[in-house]
């Protein structure tokens, strides 16, 4: 409810503070070609029986500082700071014209002081997600493709399907590529089943895509044999932990890694074209498609009438009402 309140109150200033957004990503990556991706992650049921040996050196190196989860679109309910969601907050027009065609920080928001009457700023970064226009945003149920193939893993009783997931994002080389972190399965105090990253890059004629997947599948035990000797897993970076809900502690119990099983590979992707990773205990499943980052529409244009006293012109811009836009 507040969130529509502030919509209704102000909405030109998340459209203002959008569309600054938009052209200053399009003015610093001119060339930039955007891609949407889907991801399938399943296990074999008996992946965790095999008495293969898999040698942990594949996992050696750390886990890169830049590794991200995907956002959500319920992430919009972990502001930091909900009072500026506070419909008695009025901006004012001035300050977001302003700040929109001069480049002012449009997440400075002048306010009324109700008590003084003087205007003060309160810093604010909130803004709604944007599914069309938004890097690495999970996707919608409507925008996945892989929903019988999953049903087929779900229905056959030798895969488990681990992780599944789609999102957009901008297409880079391998010194700006930014790994996606994916978990998936049970988890176990603060770690998953399967765990890990994946990284899509251009190859260096930025003709191909390349998936550079770095994944672990793990066996958890809360107890240990006493002749054996529980697996260090990967230390997770703080992008990663800083963003998940800690674990009760009344529920958390002295897991161990009691195997793990490294899922190391690298692909070229042609797009448009379903691809399969195989693995003896892992298979991964990837779609990459080209996506045009879609403008933002334009402000509608409402006429408002003469008021006493004065004249305002025949049609100023203002933003078409959500509410009234959809019941229509």
């Amino acid at each position: 409810m507040a969130i529509a309140v502030l919509l209704l109150a102000r909405p030109d200033l998340v459209y203002a503070q959008a569309q600054t957004q938009t052209r200053n990503l399009a003015q610093n990556q001119p060339e930039e070609r955007w891609y949407q991706i889907e991801v399938t992650v399943f296990a074999h049921s008996n992946a965790m029986s095999e008495q293969e040996i898999w040698p942990m050196s594949l996992l050696q190196e750390p886990v890169a500082r830049n590794t991200r989860p995907l956002d959500t679109l319920m992430s919009v309910y972990n502001l930091p700071d909900w009072s500026v969601l506070d419909n008695t907050l009025i901006p004012s027009p001035d300050l977001a014209l302003s700040a929109a065609t001069d480049g002012f920080p449009t997440d400075l928001l002048s306010v009324d002081d109700r008590a003084s009457g003087a205007p003060v700023l309160r810093n604010s970064t909130f803004r709604l997600p944007d599914a069309d226009r938004d890097a690495f945003l999970a996707l919608p149920s409507s925008a996945h493709q892989f929903q019988d193939t999953n049903h087929a893993l779900v229905n056959d009783g030798r895969y488990r399907v681990m992780y599944h997931n789609a999102w957009r994002q901008p297409m880079r080389g391998s010194n700006q590529s930014v790994p996606v972190w994916l978990e998936g399965g049970n988890q176990f105090g603060q770690r998953h089943e399967l765990e890990g990253s994946l990284t899509f890059r251009f190859n260096p004629g930025r003709d191909r895509v390349v998936l550079n997947a770095r994944l672990w599948l793990t066996e958890f035990t809360a107890q240990m044999p006493a002749d054996s000797q529980a697996v260090t897993l990967p230390d997770l970076p703080e992008s990663v932990t800083s963003l998940r809900l800690q674990a009760p502690v009344t529920a958390a119990l002295p897991w161990s890694a009691a195997k793990v099983i490294p899922v190391v590979n690298t692909r070229e992707l042609r797009s448009n074209e379903f691809h399969y990773l195989d693995h003896p205990a892992v298979g991964i499943l990837v779609q990459i498609q080209p996506y045009n980052v879609p403008p933002l529409p334009e402000p509608a244009l409402q006429a408002v009438p003469a008021i006493e006293g004065g004249q305002v012109p025949e049609s100023v811009p203002v933003q078409s009402d959500p509410v009234a836009s959809t019941s229509s």
